[in-house]
């Protein structure tokens, strides 16, 4: 089974080898393989991804689905796994404790990084208009540490630590994470009950 990941450490991303790896990754391999697949991960961008999925890319992950997403996509019943959705600072920096905070500060994002299911609730309305697209998480943090930008809206996971240690990470949310199909695909039903009954019960 082919399943397609982008850029989005730590939970997904390709090391120096050119091989998947990731918190995200580690799971969703332990999934498929326990459902009887023999995982094949490629690597895309996020548009790129999600157009392969209609003819070659069997599986992919989305966070917290929308309602949209729920008719584009088959998902799986349970989360597969959970990210944790903050932003990255200086230590100097004034601490982040909700969301909605952020709407009054210029802020930087992965441009891999749509976070969909924020742009559903009404209280972050203006939650994209500061926002400034980065192609990489060390070009990121670079200009977090020159002052350019004060916070780096991100995905990460509160017990990894980030590389520089002048950063910290706030955590604001975790989020579940599905492991989805085409509904295009013809054998999307089949698929996703092996997915469902092996996260049905406790992973070894």
């Amino acid at each position: 089974m082919t399943y397609f990941y982008s850029d989005l450490p730590p939970y997904e991303f390709s090391n120096p080898q050119g091989q998947a790896e990731g918190i995200g990754i580690d799971q969703v391999r332990k999934v498929l393989t326990a459902a009887g697949f023999q995982p094949d991960f490629r690597f895309y961008s996020l548009q790129r991804g999600l157009n392969a999925l209609q003819q070659d890319i069997d599986f992919t992950t989305v966070v917290a689905p929308s309602g949209q997403q729920t008719q584009q996509f088959h998902l799986s019943r349970l989360p597969v796994y959970a990210v944790e959705l903050g932003v990255v600072r200086l230590r100097s920096t004034k601490r982040m404790s909700y969301l909605s905070q952020l709407q009054h500060y210029p802020y930087l994002a992965l441009s891999e990084t749509r976070f969909t299911f924020l742009q559903q609730r009404p209280e972050l309305a203006a939650f994209a208009v500061k926002r400034y697209d980065i192609s990489n998480q060390p070009d990121a943090f670079r200009l977090l540490l020159s002052g350019r930008y004060d916070y780096f809206l991100c995905y990460h996971a509160s017990e990894m630590a980030l590389a520089n240690p002048m950063l910290v990470f706030d955590p604001l949310e975790q989020l579940p994470v599905h492991l989805v199909l085409s509904r295009q695909h013809a054998e999307a039903g089949h698929l996703m009950q092996r997915v469902d009954a092996v996260l049905a019960r406790p992973l070894q």
